[in-house]
């Protein structure tokens, strides 16, 4: 009969114990959509180490440098500075993003699209 308490006991201790090496996402996946004057030059995506600055760089006529640091605010907010040099110019924006949402920034006629979505952690 004193073997239910036990048992009990062990439950939540194993059910703490998990809940505590439970860890925020570490990694996000990042898709942008570059465009100038309305019309799309590039479409870059990757997965994004949080707090962690990520590069992309194409060289040519339409090429870009794309860096991004993805930090986790809260469950619905994610924050993403970005810094993009294009043939077409440059931006400097730090944006916050709702997961799953596309949110944009446009500065003259150079504009960034992105969507980030948290990976699994």
């Amino acid at each position: 009969m004193r073997v239910w308490p036990k048992i009990t006991t062990i439950l939540v201790l194993c059910l703490s114990a998990g809940f505590s090496f439970a860890s925020p996402p570490d990694s996000y996946e990042v898709s942008a959509k570059l465009t100038h004057a309305g019309q799309t030059f590039a479409a870059p995506s990757a997965v994004v180490l949080a707090n962690k600055p990520a590069s992309l760089e194409v060289t040519g006529p339409d090429g870009y440098k794309l860096t991004l640091t993805v930090t986790d605010l809260a469950p619905d907010k994610i924050q993403v500075a970005a810094h993009l040099d294009s043939a077409y110019g440059s931006m400097a924006p730090t944006v916050v993003v709702r997961p799953d949402k596309s949110a944009s920034v446009s500065i003259g006629d150079l504009g960034l699209e992105l969507t980030v979505s948290r990976g699994d952690g």
